[in-house]
């Protein structure tokens, strides 16, 4: 049986809080993707002649039915949890670095019960009135799906969809009048309002090409194959400071991203771990940002990168770091054949930015 769970995400003050809701008792899920399509019949022609014409985007949205049921609250057990970052845990809510972006990340950290005793229906409802309903342009939402133990889909890395709820309904009947049916309905997106600041612009003149050893100078790796991805700073970097470049990769034909996340803020020194700094490249002074892929593992950002050093200066890629060789089984590890497909985008505080995004196949040049 799969366990779904709803996030909410806000600002309570200086803290950020997360809110969790394990569904019990489900009746349906409905998960709804729409590709709007125009049809436009041609006079004189008979059907395979109809021109079919897209002129907008695709939405997704996600219904869910469940029954609400009187429950023996003890400790641990609650339907409802929250986390928040003044917690004595000493745990971080990490922004979200894959594909499908939001506000937080909110899976692996510790919730607890809520306050509240939520053992009775009734009460139930009014914890999704006063917790769950939207009421800030900083909230953010999240639904995620375990189906599996392992591998994707698993608790530590359940489906995901980031969005808002639209519509939470409750309903008894005389039929059944100790029987509550809870109904909420979802879209998936991503939340702008007017009064949002300025995000960052689409990274510039993004590339992903497939290197072997031989192809980069000074890697020093023996057999080991890379991507290379370069990409500029966007046309506009908002209306705050940007603070984080995330790149996201996968191979082609699978579900889960990898990601992997540098600082790039000017507060961060030169040289630092993790610290992103434009580089020489291809005959442009200073002016690309340079990363290989893949990483040591899944999260890591490895000690050095391309252009870490001061100013920019050194190469650094015998150092370890991103293309360390011996995390891995094999001192070989070839992506030759493969398909992958990299997206980057860069955060400020406002939030995350456009997306710019490249497919490379392994093949030699």
């Amino acid at each position: 049986m799969a366990t779904i769970r709803i996030y909410k995400y806000l600002m309570i003050g200086a803290d950020e809080v997360v809110y969790r809701y394990t569904i019990p008792n489900l009746e349906s899920m409905t998960v709804q993707y729409n590709t709007p399509i125009s049809p436009m019949p041609l006079p004189e022609e008979d059907a395979d002649e109809n021109v079919l014409v897209k002129i907008e985007g695709n939405s997704a949205s996600i219904d869910i039915d469940w029954t609400l049921a009187d429950y023996e609250y003890t400790t641990g057990n609650s339907h409802f949890q929250q986390w928040s970052s003044d917690n004595d845990d000493s745990e971080t809510l990490d922004p979200v670095t894959e594909d499908s972006r939001g506000k937080f990340d909110p899976i692996g950290l510790t919730f607890r019960d809520m306050d509240e005793p939520t053992g009775r229906s009734a009460r139930q409802i009014h914890m999704f009135r006063q917790f769950f309903e939207s009421k800030s342009i900083d909230n953010d939402y999240l639904i995620t799906v375990e189906d599996d133990s392992t591998g994707y889909g698993a608790a530590s890395k359940p489906t995901r969809w980031y969005g808002s709820i639209s519509q939470m309904s409750f309903s008894i009947s005389g039929m059944s009048p100790i029987v509550w049916k809870a109904r909420i309905q979802f879209f998936v997106g991503n939340v702008i309002s007017v009064f949002d600041s300025d995000s960052p612009e689409s990274p510039q003149s993004l590339s992903a090409v497939y290197k072997t050893d031989d192809d980069v100078t000074g890697m020093a790796l023996g057999t080991r194959d890379v991507i290379k991805v370069r990409f500029r700073d966007p046309s506009s970097f908002g209306a705050t400071d940007v603070n984080k470049a995330i790149i996201s990769y996968r191979q082609y034909g699978k579900l889960e991203w990898t990601n992997v996340t540098y600082d790039i803020a000017t507060t961060v020194a030169n040289g630092a771990v993790n610290k992103l700094t434009k580089v020489n490249d291809s005959g442009a002074d200073h002016e690309y940002y340079v990363i290989y892929l893949p990483p040591n593992a899944e999260g890591t950002k490895g000690n050095d990168n391309y252009g870490g050093a001061a100013n920019g200066a050194a190469n650094s890629l015998t150092s370890g770091g991103l293309w360390d060789k011996t995390a891995y089984a094999s001192a070989s590890y070839t992506l030759a054949g493969e398909k992958y497909e990299v997206k980057v985008h860069f955060r400020n505080t406002s939030g995350d930015g456009g997306l710019s995004e490249d497919t490379v196949k392994m093949v030699s040049p």
